[in-house]
């Protein structure tokens, strides 16, 4: 499916309907991914799923409201159905996103420290190259075209903060596809990055 977006999103004609499956397309993956990290895992990743998805949404309206977390930005028509002016997928995604980064950093670190830093910090990579595709697909936009770095501070604390969460609770995930996933969506907007732009 990623496959079929990429090639899609840089064909001109077709464009528009990938930007209208958008976020059709990341609850149909997102979901394929959440149903098989939850068939080997228990309640708390359910609860930690619900935690986690109210907080950023509940974060991301605060957000575009006052200017006060990311900076001042305001999300446009593509991601679909909007609560306060921010698309419900949002909240869904932040939760597909930190997961695949602790799943990720648990591939090279042990201590829950290290897993928490470098799942903050993968998060800001995948982010450093969402988005100026994300303003090009009128995802969201930045007041005077300027992305600042509070947006990425505040990427790395939340996810920082979400990885710690989910250590604490011992939650354990036995599938891989929430870090395939997580490279799949990153692969998806690095290609686009580099022939987008």
């Amino acid at each position: 499916m990623y496959f079929v977006g990429i090639v899609g999103h840089l064909i001109s004609f077709s464009l528009p309907l990938m930007k209208t499956l958008t976020p059709f397309t990341l609850l149909l993956t997102g979901g394929v991914v959440l149903f098989f990290a939850k068939k080997n895992s228990d309640i708390k990743l359910l609860i930690w799923v619900a935690i986690t998805y109210v907080i950023t949404l509940v974060l991301e309206i605060i957000g575009a409201k006052t200017g006060l977390i990311f900076g001042n930005y305001s999300y446009g028509d593509t991601l679909g159905l909007k609560l306060f002016d921010v698309p419900l997928i949002i909240g869904f995604n932040w939760v597909l996103v930190v997961m695949g980064a602790i799943k990720l950093s648990q591939k090279f670190f042990s201590d829950e420290f290290f897993v928490a830093l470098f799942t903050g910090i993968f998060a800001v990579i995948f982010d450093f190259f969402l988005e100026p595709i994300a303003v090009k697909l009128n995802y969201w936009s930045w007041q005077n075209n300027y992305i600042p770095i509070q947006n990425y501070v505040a990427w790395l604390v939340i996810a920082f903060l979400f990885s710690v969460t989910f250590q604490k609770m011992k939650i354990e995930i036995k599938s891989d596809l929430p870090d395939k996933y997580f490279l799949t969506q990153f692969t998806f907007f690095l290609i686009l990055f580099l022939f987008m732009r």
